[in-house]
């Protein structure tokens, strides 16, 4: 058994991998930065209670982190409850499945590292990576296995609560399809503009990437809204929402 963790800027996601790869269970708690490794500790411990798991079915616990003020806790809770220190993900597990050409690839984000690891192995190459979280971000690797870069962009719901915070007519709204696509009322037009106006800005983004590769990418979502989003897009997008946990588990098997 292995433990993937994705320590992200909204919530911390652990997951239980058999030794394939495949994702056997998931958990997850908001990550909070004031909190101690007690916190860390009893939020990972309740988990591996439910999914009965004990520290001798654990063979290896690795970590992709966005948010290295928790890093030191999470590390020593994990220490802690199964006695392994965690591996954190770095470039250099990258080594051998994709190259990356960024100019600073230290402050490539690990999760943008992960999905692309995920898209590689699991899918193929050219691809496109988008992955709905805090942000929504696209990731590009060419038909050579290599990361080129790509977008970042304020998530979903980042935005809505932009709009929602700065303009005081406009109320805090449930993302979900409208009745009308051209709103009747505000609520609707809210919707309308979240929903469609997103899928629309991926379609575009998706259009002028693909004009730059030479043959057609695979494109795969990830993220929490990715299932919202995605089938109001017009073009063919695999949804994966364990993407970023694959590519822990590719990224660190050898």
């Amino acid at each position: 058994m292995n433990i993937l963790i994705d320590i992200g800027n909204s919530t911390v996601v652990i997951a239980l991998a058999d030794s394939q790869g495949d994702i056997t269970a998931t958990w997850r708690f908001k990550t909070k930065k004031e909190e101690t490794a007690s916190f860390f500790r009893y939020e990972l411990k309740l988990g591996l209670r439910k999914y009965n798991i004990e520290n001798a079915d654990i063979e290896k616990v690795t970590i992709s982190s966005v948010v290295p003020e928790v890093n030191d806790d999470i590390a020593q809770a994990v220490s802690d409850l199964t006695g392994i220190t965690p591996h954190f993900l770095s470039i250099n597990d990258a080594k051998g499945i994709i190259s990356i050409d960024i100019e600073s690839p230290s402050q490539l984000g690990k999760d943008r590292l992960a999905d692309a690891i995920g898209a590689a192995t699991c899918y193929g190459v050219p691809a496109i990576v988008i992955d709905f979280g805090t942000a929504t971000t696209i990731g590009v690797i060419d038909g050579n296995s290599v990361f080129k870069g790509g977008l970042i962009i304020p998530g979903v719901k980042t935005s809505l609560n932009a709009l929602s915070s700065r303009a005081s007519q406009l109320p805090s709204i449930t993302i979900e399809k409208p009745a009308h696509m051209i709103g009747r009322n505000t609520l609707e037009c809210m919707q309308s503009g979240i929903l469609y106006g997103t899928a629309a800005m991926i379609d575009g983004l998706i259009d002028k990437i693909a004009n730059t590769l030479p043959t057609p990418p695979h494109i795969i979502a990830t993220g929490g809204m990715s299932k919202t989003i995605v089938p109001h897009c017009k073009h063919q997008i695999t949804i994966d929402p364990y993407l970023l946990f694959k590519g822990i588990f590719n990224a660190t098997r050898k």
